[in-house]
């Protein structure tokens, strides 16, 4: 795929993993759009990266909605809609989980998600064609202990990926998943890793997504695993 011109939206944009992905879009000549709750460090991410920005809280359908109405009306489409935000919260037993903020982290990076396949969709399907990437983790491969919430929310993701990829089989609309290792992100906020510093940089695993979209035959589930010791 040619990059170049592409319009781009990228949630939980403004930091992280969504930052490096939109830095890399733009240098390929995207015209991009991120967005997160956060304004002014979406303001700050928008003026260094030299693309456009919209706040936007993904965890109320409205605000995703108005999202991709912000981005149709002044560039008339949207190519690639990436759902990117995500938490996580501490590790814990599952008894021991807080169910409040089990209930926050689902809202996040399940509905967050899903509201953002419905709205892309609901323009991409009018025209038959355009790309949707939920960015995962390989915690939505294979259960991991103590991050058991965190977990099912990706499987979760994976699910909805694979369902819609064979809802839209027979047009032009490509569903694809990106299935990350541990990243160094403030996503771990509530409790980093003792091990962080082993955990791969965002540069470099954005760097092998845009390297798989250009191919002629993408993977359209990228798994990108740490490197082994």
């Amino acid at each position: 795929m040619n990059l170049k011109d592409k319009i781009v939206v990228i949630t939980g944009g403004s930091q992280g993993f969504g930052k490096a992905l939109a830095k890399f879009f733009v240098a390929e000549g995207s015209r991009v759009v991120i967005s997160s709750q956060d304004k002014g460090a979406l303001e700050r991410t928008a003026q260094e990266l030299s693309c456009d920005f919209f706040p936007t809280n993904v965890t109320a359908i409205d605000e995703v909605k108005e999202l991709a109405k912000y981005v149709l009306e002044k560039y008339a489409a949207i190519d690639i809609w990436i759902n990117n935000a995500g938490v996580q919260i501490a590790p814990s037993l599952v008894e021991n989980a807080d169910v409040q903020k089990v209930r926050r982290l689902f809202d996040v990076n399940f509905f967050g998600y899903f509201y953002g396949c419905q709205a892309a969709l609901g323009y991409m399907k009018q025209k038959r064609e355009g790309l949707i990437m939920n960015i995962n983790s390989t915690a939505g491969l294979d259960g991991k202990p103590e991050i058991s919430a965190y977990s099912a929310s990706k499987f979760a993701i994976k699910g909805l990926t694979e369902s819609i990829r064979k809802e839209v089989k027979d047009s032009d609309i490509k569903i694809y998943g990106v299935f990350s290792g541990g990243m160094k992100t403030e996503i771990y906020k509530e409790k980093y890793p003792t091990d962080l510093d082993e955990y791969m940089d965002v540069d470099g695993v954005a760097q092998k997504v845009i390297e798989n979209l250009k191919l002629d035959n993408p993977e359209i589930d990228l798994v990108i695993k740490r490197p082994a010791k």
